[in-house]
């Protein structure tokens, strides 16, 4: 099948889906009622590979290629650029395919010229078709996205998936702009984790399970019958987040992606240890469904319920939120005993 067509395909499956909304029920805060702060002080600066940002949130990866996508892309691009946000956009493969799909992706920097922006390209891109990418859009950074279970759920999907590492290592060593590899929604485990670092990756987003459910989506694409049991693979956010923060140790950046839509799962990934936060099915529904403009309010009302979240935990800064106490039970305390990663006490 076109690329062109499965883009949009995505898109209309993926509004069809309920909304994804990540499980972190295992952390939890305990209330400061003496926080001696003031609201006003309370701020959402953070830093990621080398940039100081605003807000720890960003419009994460979602498509490109198609005129649907094009005004899609373009509607973000309003909504990053009235929040102040960087945006990582879509796979640009079919851009650098076809030059008809390129406006797709550049209409982001049309509008929103001076902000960030993060090209994006998968595991079988080579340094040649990275410095393409960066250069179609003057990225800041380089997104690169790791899919095997879509991929494998795709008739017309990859098989084979050797060399991915060594290609991510020659370009996060050879390209001039930092390399962020994320995974779609399946997550990443230690081991891997600590791979990435090793190859060079200046950030890595956990692109955890409880956002789209790209295995659910490509099954009903393909009219396929995978089991219930295929359809719930992956690694749920908050326990992939604990498992890299656990690799990387404050080496490199860590992004809480994959279904980060509540203000309190935003509050508990950044105590946890978390530098940013992504967002993106929730964003595209937004957009699709009420426009623009109500993305910009709901990114100011995570922005705004954040702020109060922090203070209640007696916290004016991302890296006080990162020393306050937590408890962690269930599932989450048990997969952590049982792998036998604890949390730092300074995250």
């Amino acid at each position: 099948m076109p690329r062109f067509n499965r883009k949009d395909q995505h898109i209309l499956i993926g509004l069809k889906q309920k909304r994804g909304l990540a499980d972190f029920s295992d952390i939890h805060f305990i209330h400061n009622c003496l926080p001696e702060r003031d609201l006003n002080e309370v701020n959402l600066k953070t830093r990621l590979h080398g940039v100081d940002l605003g807000s720890p949130f960003f419009i994460n990866a979602l498509t490109g290629g198609t005129p649907l996508a094009g005004r899609i892309n373009a509607a973000l691009a309003l909504a990053a650029r009235e929040c102040n946000l960087p945006m990582a956009l879509g796979s640009q493969a079919i851009a650098l395919e076809n030059p008809a799909a390129v406006n797709s992706f550049r209409i982001v920097r049309k509008i929103n010229p001076k902000g960030i922006l993060w090209a994006n390209l998968g595991s079988y891109a080579t340094l040649e078709m990275a410095r393409r990418a960066v250069e179609m859009i003057d990225a800041a950074a380089l997104q690169i996205h790791l899919n095997v279970p879509q991929e494998l759920a795709m008739k017309e999907g990859d098989r084979c998936f050797r060399g991915a590492l060594e290609r991510i290592g020659r370009i996060a060593g050879a390209l001039s702009k930092p390399v962020v590899v994320k995974e779609v929604g399946f997550g990443i485990a230690r081991e891997q984790a600590l791979l990435l670092l090793e190859a060079g990756v200046a950030a890595i987003d956990v692109g955890g399970r409880g956002g789209t459910n790209f295995l659910a989506l490509e099954n009903r694409r393909s009219r396929r019958i995978l089991s219930r049991e295929i359809l719930s693979w992956g690694i749920p956010t908050a326990i992939s987040l604990i498992e890299v923060l656990d690799a990387v140790k404050g080496e490199a950046g860590v992004i809480a992606g994959g279904g980060m839509c509540s203000s309190y799962n935003i509050a508990r990934a950044l105590a946890l240890g978390a530098d940013a936060v992504g967002l993106a099915g929730y964003p595209l529904q937004l957009i699709l469904r009420k426009g623009p403009r109500a993305l910009i309010r709901a990114i100011g009302k995570l922005e705004e319920e954040l702020r109060l979240l922090m203070l209640m935990t007696g916290s004016s800064s991302l890296p006080e939120l990162r020393r306050v106490p937590l408890v962690i039970t269930g599932f989450t305390r048990e997969w952590m005993e049982s792998r036998q990663i604890k949390l730092p006490e300074s995250r």
